[in-house]
């Protein structure tokens, strides 16, 4: 059986991995006026002679193109061989951040005005390969790319290194028998189908492609920024699209990629980034996704089914309990450089974006309102939120406002009660009426507001 998957989160030390791979970097070349990757890989070598070559001929000729391979060359440098890289950084870049790979990630990230040297991506490419021979495939010269290379860093996993689901077995929830009420689970509703997804499964596998109501879906669930996102994964010509995990990371977001042409695509927008698919790109529906309790969740939908458990502690050396995960990977950050105070960096939000307006709703304060009527944009949406199971629901809301009644019926300004469903509310007073459900989700605020720092913030 291969490596544990979540490996990164026990060995992320950097003098291991360059250690390991530090005998790629001993060709080293002649320093000279003019320089290139070759003078940056000269860097990487053990040789302190050779180092001081590159280091000289780098700040003599100060092009600051070459500062985004800099950095990536940075993570491959034992901390003891640094100095001759940091003083050409230093040197490039005015600033002094010390020794931390991450801080100076952070600091590329923040100079977009920065336009890397010709031939980067293979550069960044060939580094990468060291760890997997597959990043070649999924990056490579002149590969399209609609995200800034720049900012893409390994995860500390290999390519599918941590195993996708493929059409997980299902048992009815009575023979359930593992789950606890109170346990969280992420809830899809497709086609009259329903199917809870426990977290305590997905902390550890952060991706399935299945089918709900006999469509193919696929759930990517980031726990980095603890964003599960459903996508619908059938394309305009009926073709199914199956993902994996790439071991790569934009602004702390899983890429995932496709394994019919390797593209690269973002957790969060359902599109790709990064490859073939991104000369031409399209974006994938958003579909509803309830984040609750079991109890909850099974109470609502007793015909549900729910990952087996069975048959994946048998097959993966994981430990399912509840938290394990997060245990294993606690204290693993990385790189974001868009960053905003008005919330806590973890702060957990419930995010809705229409069009191009978007707008986070702080989960703690939504829950303990129980009903939320707003608006994303001109777009008019209510928000029906359960502290008991911590969920919420976002739904179009058009000229009406909501709220509980004394009985605990949802009902409008003018009285008429309506039924909360997975698809949408339905008035009762008129079955044909209905109120469509939207594709909201929760997250971290760091890592929402570095995809988009133009969110509305509610109540701010």
């Amino acid at each position: 059986m291969r490596s544990r998957p979540l490996s990164r989160f026990a060995s992320l030390s950097i003098a291991m991995v360059s250690a390991l791979l530090f005998s790629s970097a001993e060709t080293a070349v002649e320093a000279s006026a003019a320089v290139d990757y070759d003078t940056v890989q000269q860097l990487q070598s053990e040789k302190r002679k050779e180092r001081k070559k590159a280091q000289k001929a780098l700040i003599e000729a100060g092009d600051r193109s070459l500062v985004p391979g800099l950095v990536d060359s940075l993570f491959f440098i034992p901390r003891e061989h640094r100095a001759e890289a940091l003083e050409v950084l230093e040197s490039l870049t005015g600033a002094d951040l010390g020794v931390r790979y991450f801080d100076w990630v952070e600091w590329v990230g923040a100079h977009p005005e920065i336009e890397p040297y010709p031939g980067y991506t293979q550069f960044k490419a060939e580094l990468l390969s060291r760890i997997d021979p597959r990043y070649t495939k999924i990056l490579y010269d002149g590969v399209p790319e609609r995200v800034r290379m720049t900012e893409v860093v390994w995860g500390g996993v290999r390519v599918d290194e941590i195993p996708t689901l493929m059409n997980p077995d299902t048992i009815p929830a009575g023979e359930a028998e593992y789950l606890g009420d109170g346990e969280l689970v992420f809830g899809a509703a497709l086609k009259g189908e329903y199917r809870a997804y426990p977290l305590r499964i997905m902390d550890w596998h952060e991706l399935l492609n299945d089918e709900i109501g006999g469509e193919p879906v696929a759930l990517s669930y980031c726990t980095l920024c603890r964003s599960g996102i459903l996508f619908r994964t059938r394309t305009s010509d009926g073709e199914r699209i199956v993902f994996g995990t790439s071991g790569l990371l934009y602004r702390s977001n899983k890429l995932m990629f496709d394994h019919e042409t390797e593209s690269l695509w973002s957790n969060l927008t359902g599109e790709p980034v990064i490859g073939r698919l991104a000369e031409d790109p399209f974006q994938l529906e958003v579909l509803p996704l309830t984040l609750t309790t079991w109890g909850e969740w099974r109470w609502r939908h007793p015909t549900t089914t729910v990952l087996d458990l069975e048959p994946l502690a048998f097959y993966y050396p994981f430990d399912y309990q509840p938290g394990v995960a997060d245990e294993a990977r606690s204290g693993v950050s990385f790189p974001v450089w868009k960053k905003d105070s008005r919330l806590g960096r973890n702060e957990e939000v419930y995010v809705l974006r229409l069009e191009e307006h978007a707008k986070a709703f702080v989960m703690e304060t939504a829950l303990a309102a129980g009903i939320v009527n707003d608006a994303v944009g001109p777009s008019p949406v209510v928000l029906v939120a359960d502290s008991r199971s911590g969920s919420i629901r976002a739904y179009e809301r058009g000229e009406r406002s909501f709220r509980w009644d004394e009985e605990d019926r949802l009902i409008d300004d003018r009285g008429v009660v309506w039924n909360l469903t997975e698809e949408s509310l339905v008035s009762t007073e008129d079955e044909t009426e209905s109120l469509k459900r939207l594709p909201g989700h929760v997250a971290f605020w760091f890592g929402w507001y570095g995809f988009y720092p133009d969110t509305e913030v509610w109540g701010d």
